[in-house]
């Protein structure tokens, strides 16, 4: 499946948060735990994580790449897009994604939700464990799936399949439909990502006005 990803620290920071802490956590302490489904499940979806992040283009894996060669460095592929005003924008790339891999991750998702409902329980006893060192991480894997899920912009989509990632750096102007289309598809992923912190949203959606 071609799906459309954003060059946006939000989405980076919450797709990288899928999987550490959190599967990282349940895969190396909580398995054995477990009930033999929910373990194989969990299992399973820390491969279509890595399977997934692999599919990404170099701009969108920097957390892993800027250790190596500095994050002064995370513009040196790519391309730069602009709006039909000459305006630079976050960026977007076409990617193909096995479908099975993100089913995978769907499922998970709803596992780690539906868990959370629950007391007395060891996969609930973890995920417990996971939030009290930090943010709401089963949400945010929630979020970071929903996005890679929206429906692309087709005209968007087509003209963005013709950027190749690992550069040189070029430049692509989008003309008024196209920019109708990324003006909408940003705000759903805006939507998908922030929504519930009116102050996070407000500074979110501005990356993209």
């Amino acid at each position: 499946m071609q799906i459309l990803v954003p060059d946006d620290p939000v989405f980076i920071s919450k797709f990288t948060a899928i999987e550490q802490p959190l599967l990282h956590h349940l895969y190396y302490f909580c398995l054995p735990d477990l009930d033999s489904t929910e373990a194989k499940l969990i299992r399973t979806a820390y491969d279509s994580w890595d399977r997934i992040r692999q599919c990404l283009p170099a701009p969108l894996r920097w957390p892993e790449t800027t250790a190596a060669v500095g994050p002064e460095q995370h513009t040196s592929v790519g391309y730069a897009l602009h709006g039909p005003d000459g305006r630079e924008l976050p960026s977007l790339y076409a990617v193909k994604l096995p479908l099975g891999h993100l089913c995978t991750l769907r499922a998970c998702c709803d596992l780690l939700r539906e868990a959370r409902t629950r007391t007395d329980d060891p996969l609930a006893e973890a995920l417990d464990e996971v939030a009290d060192h930090g943010p709401d991480l089963v949400d945010d894997f929630r979020r970071a799936v929903e996005v890679m899920e929206l429906s692309a912009p087709r005209r968007l989509l087509e003209l963005l399949q013709r950027v190749s990632p690992a550069g040189p750096v070029t430049s692509l102007a989008l003309d008024e439909a196209q920019r109708t289309d990324y003006r909408d598809f940003c705000g759903r992923i805006v939507y998908v990502l922030s929504v519930g912190n009116a102050f996070g949203y407000s500074c979110h959606r501005a990356l993209y006005c």
